[in-house]
């Protein structure tokens, strides 16, 4: 069986496609970097023969959740792990994207604020919305995109639904007329 570190198993040895575990694997050229390329037979899948690059390694989504909890920053996470920031914060995205939603509770007390971050360049920032729930401080809904009306409506609107006691946001005009 192929374990899917695949900075540790070469394909040439094994001998299986890693989709779909088939033996019926031919050599199809090379790459740039001189690495050796494979078609499977039976899924049509391309691959290289030993994958350098760490980001494709199966724990990195493991470590970046550990070492934002830890407070890590972006660089530093970046640096540890061997990828790119660039890389780091587009698995960021792709990681928080999959967290589902809290149960929001009605008639309880919640803030929402925004916090500003970028990828690749500091002219284009993304924004990301959130709210808490101000006694246990949990979040219990954010989102990604632009300071507009309409990433700020995402979680207002359900907020709203949860018929609050009382929602605190900073003194952002988009807020006022939500």
């Amino acid at each position: 069986m192929v374990k899917n570190e695949t900075s540790c198993i070469r394909v040439s040895d094994t001998g299986i496609c890693p989709k779909c575990k088939s033996k019926e694997i031919i050599k199809n050229g090379f790459t740039k970097n001189k690495k050796q390329q494979f078609v499977c037979n039976s899924c049509k899948s391309r691959f290289i023969d030993f994958y350098s690059y760490k980001a494709y390694n199966t724990w990195i989504n493991k470590r970046i959740i550990q070492f934002t909890k830890e407070g890590l920053g972006i660089r530093s996470t970046a640096r540890i792990l061997k990828i790119s920031t660039t890389t780091l914060l587009k698995r960021i995205i792709a990681i928080a994207k999959k967290i589902p939603n809290h149960i929001i509770y009605k008639h309880k007390i919640y803030e929402v604020d925004e916090m500003r971050t970028f990828i690749k360049n500091k002219e284009k920032p993304i924004w990301i919305v959130y709210a808490l729930e101000r006694k246990t401080r949990q979040v219990v809904n954010f989102t990604i995109g632009k300071r507009t009306k309409r990433t700020l409506q995402y979680v207002t609107n359900t907020l709203l639904l949860s018929n609050p006691k009382r929602i605190f946001t900073d003194k952002l005009i988009h807020y006022k007329s939500l």
